[in-house]
């Protein structure tokens, strides 16, 4: 009897336990990223704008919405408005989009990050000064 009550006991305070430590859901969370670049494209100086905003829509459906504007020859151009939706898996920390794009939380921070490849296109090498463009989330809801 006395086994059966101490079993309980531990049962019970390791339920207690391990309910407190909460695990960060992206579920109904909204974040919003920025990026900016000065470029030199065929001799022309210019600028990029986006804004992207990310939307978790439940606990596998996101959907990211940019807007931006190019500048160069004193030319402004903005962009269309894109949103894409897609599917994502998270274990807290780490993160993919579509089975193919790595994003990371960072508690300490409280920002999502990932790193986006723009393959080896000299276009956009030029106007994003590299070929690939690190963006940094930040939760706005």
């Amino acid at each position: 009897m006395k086994k059966n009550i101490l079993l309980a006991l531990v049962a019970v305070v390791t339920m207690i336990f391990s309910g407190c430590s909460k695990e960060f859901e992206l579920s109904g969370t909204k974040w919003e990223a920025n990026y900016n670049n000065t470029f030199n494209y065929m001799d022309y100086p210019g600028t990029i704008a986006m804004n992207m905003t990310l939307t978790f829509k439940d606990v596998s459906n996101y959907t990211i919405t940019a807007t931006g504007e190019v500048t160069i020859m004193d030319q402004t151009q903005n962009m269309e408005e894109d949103t894409t939706e897609g599917t994502y898996t998270f274990d807290g920390v780490n993160g993919m989009f579509d089975d193919e794009q790595l994003f990371t939380y960072n508690e300490k921070n409280k920002t999502i990050t990932t790193i986006i490849d723009l393959g080896d296109d000299p276009d956009d090498t030029a106007i994003f000064g590299a070929n690939q463009i690190t963006l940094v989330f930040k939760q706005v809801k």
